[in-house]
């Protein structure tokens, strides 16, 4: 059984929807996995949301990927906006929370759509050098599927 905490600030959360917003506007996270000793591990990456899904890219080979396939379940944050007001010791934000599954795509199909995206949202669009760098990244690239199975946010604007 799944049982997620409510969120303590309740009069800075956002809709799933508009957590959604802020996830695929944020220009990178940080993922956070367990390892089979059991130290966490967080690192950021570049990600795409489609969907109910979230893509990363990394290399085919290292340490999130082995924890991701010790322990599938991961976080995932992103932060789309902060600034911090010094004069009233605050800050300014809209973040988005993931909690989701992992796994390595194992499906060349699915592997190039997850790499396209990744592309397309990062390039602006499906460029001849980013065609030419996915076909040419083979075995050296791995991409990851988060499955989402709850999102939320929070904003303080």
């Amino acid at each position: 059984m799944t049982v997620f905490r409510d969120i303590r600030r309740s009069d800075r959360a956002v809709t799933e929807d508009q957590a959604r917003e802020i996830l695929a506007r944020a220009e990178h996270g940080v993922l956070a996995t367990v390892g089979a000793d059991g130290w966490p591990y967080a690192v950021p990456v570049n990600h795409v949301l489609a969907g109910d899904v979230l893509y990363i890219h990394c290399a085919a080979e290292g340490h999130k990927l082995e924890n991701i396939a010790h322990e599938e379940r991961v976080s995932f944050c992103a932060v789309a906006s902060a600034r911090v007001l010094p004069e009233t010791l605050s800050t300014l934000y809209e973040s988005a929370v993931v909690f989701g599954r992992a796994a390595v795509v194992t499906d060349p199909a699915e592997k190039r759509r997850g790499l396209e995206l990744l592309a397309v949202r990062f390039c602006g669009a499906l460029t001849p050098e980013a065609e030419e760098t996915i076909a040419n990244s083979g075995s050296r690239a791995a991409v990851v599927r988060i499955r989402i199975e709850r999102i939320t946010g929070k904003a303080h604007r």
